[in-house]
Parts: C-alpha cells; structure tokens; sequence
C-alpha cells in the first residue's frame, strides 16, 4: 500500500502528503517492527535528524534505527524534521500506513512533550494525531474522543476550563483523565497551565480568599512551590489584576500582598524582583502605602498616645485617596520596632534608627516617610516636625525603604530663628493647631504648590 492510499483509507478525511519514493521500500519492514511504550532515545538525536534528512536528500533509504527514532526529530533538534517537507511527509505517512499504536504513540507523546502554539506544520501534524487515534488504542483514542486534545489550542482552553471547573490544577486533571506523570510537566500541561491563568485573570472577583485559594490549587504543589516557575508572573497578575481600582478591605489587601511579597518579595525594596511586572507592583504598592500609614498611626497610637493622631491619620488617608503617595515607608525606634513586630508579625518591614544624628531618639519617636514624586515627606512624631524636600533641593533627601535611619537623615536642620513663618520658609512644619486644621492647611497648600493637586478641608475634617 502507498503513502497516498493509507490515508486515503482513513474514515476521516486527511489531505494528501507528497510521496518520498526513498521511504516507499521501507514500509514493508517497518510494519514488522514490536510495539509498545515510546521513550526518547538517549543518542544524539541531532545527528539522527542530520542523517535522515541527508539520506532522503540523496534518494536513499534511512536505517531502520533512524526511523524508528526520527519523530522525536520533528521539533527539537537540527535539523527539525517539521522544516523539511518529503522528511515530514515520510513520518506522517509512516503513523498512517503502519497503523499500529507506536508510531501513533511516539507523534502523540512528541505533539505533548514540545507544544507550542507556534510550532511549524502543528496543523498538519494535528490533523494526523486526529485523524487516527481510533487505531492509537487507550488512553489516546477515547481522550481524543471527549476533548479532542490534538486539535490545536482550543481545545486545551476547554480543558483548562474543565479542570478549573472540577478545582483540579493542570496535572491532577492530566492524570485523572489516563495521561502519565510525565506529561503533566510537558510544555502541553505548561501551555494548559498558561491558558487556565488567562481564564482567571478574566474572571470577576467574588471574595479575596476565594481568589487567593483558587490561585494556590491551580498555581502551587504540595510543597508551596511553583508548578511551573515560567508562569510565576501571570500568577500574579491572575491574582490581582481583576481587583483593578478596587480597594479591597484591609485583611484581604494584607492576604494577597503577604502572598505575593513572599514570593517575588516588597516591590518597594526588591524591584528586580518585579521587573516585567509593573502592574501587578502598582496596584500592590498602594496597597502596601496604605499599609505602612496603618501601620504607623496603628503603633504610634500605643506608643506615644495623643488625641492628634485622628488628625494626622485623617489627613494623610486623603492623599493616599487622591494616589498622590507613590511609596510610604515608617521608621521606627526600639519600643516601635517591637510593638509593630507584635501587632503585624515578625515580617513585618519598616526601618529603624540607628544611634547617629544630632536628634536623639526617645520612646515614642516614630517617623513617616511620603514619596509624593516631586517630594518627599518626613513626619515626625509627637515632639517632631512635618519636613518636606522639593525636588531640585541643594539639601539631602532621605531614600525610602531603607534598614536603617540617623535621626539626621528624616529632618531638616532647624534654624536659629524658629519663628512659624521662618520654618516654612525651610519647609518645617510644627502641628499646632490640629483641631482647627492650622498645620493641616499650611501644608496641604505647600503640598499643592509642589503637586499641583488641591485636597480640601472637607477631605481631611475628623468627624
């Protein structure tokens, strides 16, 4: 039987293959040869493609050794079969005339061990998979019967739906439906895994740990690791991304960050962590922002008690709504360091002073650190100061996200003449006045002059 007349005896209807005439005379043999279960050859497969394609170039016949090894040749080596057509045609021709299941079993475990939607002649090598799993034997014949697996992406969409559906990840459900071990880390299961992250970045938020739980089944092993690092990114942005402008309750912004922190580590410190991944890091960075105000007024309010604090928090929560704050980061000494340990965990991050600096540091000193991007601010505490750096300014700007601060590196030195008007000169703010809004005001203005964004009065009032 030729090449053409196998296929055409195929209940589908197959497009015909160009008929090498170096492979016609070897059919009669190969269709002798044992079947069984395939594995890749341990040999230089390069050398088996480079040698085949030759052999059929000069009208010769390849060994027997070659074909039986020639389909893990298609993709991977060079030269790649699948770029040389009568070499191609061969191999196809080859699964449909011998019409035994190890052939049928090498294309198929090739077809899943090197997917990709960009593969050359996918399609054809599709449609042969397709075309004659019938005689292919289990489990290949009944899956390509229910999710007719072979057919390019679309159905692996289906099936990641599928196994979305039944909350099952990629290689539960790949070994629940009949398939190895081995292929549930294929670049199929990959791509599968790749496609199900685009159902759930799709997919409206209904609750922050009913999202978290989801990601974790689909993402992660038993171990908490990764079950394909290559898709570490798309984890996050299937995670976060349909929260959107969304501002989630305080216990589910805290869950998803201190998932994601853990991961790829606090965007404001490990930023080559995040590279590639700036809207996944500014939608947790002002999640984090708001975290460290909490976190500040949170511990100040234990350490250093004073009624004003409503006023500070109140106002600075205003900004944050206006997203004028692109980072926020709090320092901390001894008694604060512990008491945020105590109240946010052992991982909690903030800096903490050092002994440098012409201010020493007492109990209840705590300072709080604005990035407004033409600015920035440092806040002080109870006996402290609301100090400001414009950009451009000949003074030193304190770094955010830094271990470790000098009292010098957060204030602004003091001048001789500490008369209100001087200080504001210097860009030093006291806090009297809270209950009337007097320092709120002067500095929301110079925060304006420097922002160009107004914040009313009406935002910032304790009610």
């Amino acid at each position: 039987m030729t090449f053409r007349a196998a296929f055409n005896t195929s209940k589908s209807r197959l497009p015909l293959l160009t008929e090498p005439t170096a492979v016609v005379r070897l059919l009669s043999q190969l269709s002798s040869m044992p079947t069984g279960e395939t594995a890749r050859p341990a040999v230089d497969l390069n050398t088996v493609a480079e040698r085949f394609v030759h052999q059929l170039s000069r009208g010769r016949e390849p060994t027997v050794g070659d074909w039986n090894k020639i389909i893990w040749c298609i993709w991977s080596t060079e030269p790649a079969i699948a770029e040389h057509s009568d070499a191609l045609e061969g191999v196809l021709a080859r699964v449909a005339q011998m019409r035994r299941k190890r052939p049928y079993r090498q294309l198929a475990s090739v077809y899943l061990a090197e997917f990709a939607p960009d593969r050359p002649r996918l399609d054809r090598i599709s449609y042969v998979l397709s075309s004659f799993a019938p005689v292919a034997g289990e489990p290949w014949t009944g899956l390509n019967a229910r999710y007719d697996m072979f057919n390019g992406t679309g159905p692996i969409v289906q099936m990641a739906r599928a196994a979305l559906g039944k909350q099952m990840n990629v290689q539960a459900f790949l070994q629940a439906i009949g398939l190895s071990n081995s292929v549930a880390g294929s670049e199929f299961a990959a791509f599968m895994h790749g496609e199900g992250l685009k159902i759930l970045r799709g997919t409206p938020i209904t609750a922050a740990p009913e999202r978290l739980d989801t990601i974790r089944r689909w993402c992660l092993g038993p171990d908490d690791k990764l079950l394909f690092p290559v898709w570490g990114k798309e984890m996050a942005r299937a995670l976060t991304l349909p929260f959107g402008d969304m501002i989630p309750a305080q216990a589910d912004r805290d869950l998803i960050s201190g998932f994601l922190t853990k991961r790829f580590g606090d965007p404001r410190i490990d930023r080559a962590s995040w590279i590639g991944l700036d809207d996944v890091s500014d939608i947790l960075k002002r999640w984090l922002t708001e975290q460290s105000l909490r976190q500040f007024f949170d511990v100040v309010d234990r350490i250093a008690p004073d009624g004003a604090w409503k006023y500070r928090r109140k106002f600075w929560l205003a900004f944050h709504a206006h997203r004028l704050i692109r980072n926020a980061w709090v320092v901390f000494g001894d008694d604060g360091a512990a008491e945020a340990r105590r109240a946010f965990g052992r991982e909690a991050l903030f800096g903490v002073f050092d002994r440098a600096g012409r201010k020493s540091i007492q109990q209840g000193h705590a300072v709080l650190l604005l990035d407004f991007g033409q600015c920035i601010v440092a806040d002080w505490s109870y006996d402290g100061f609301c100090n400001i750096w414009a950009n451009g300014s000949s003074a030193k700007t304190p770094g955010l996200n830094l271990a470790s601060y000098s009292s010098n590196d957060v204030r602004r030195p003091l001048p001789t003449d500490r008369t209100e008007q001087n200080l504001r000169q210097h860009d030093i703010f006291g806090h009297g006045g809270s209950e009337n809004y007097v320092w709120q005001n002067r500095v929301a203005r110079r925060l304006q002059e420097l922002t160009g964004v107004r914040v009313q009065q009406s935002e910032y009032t304790v009610r």
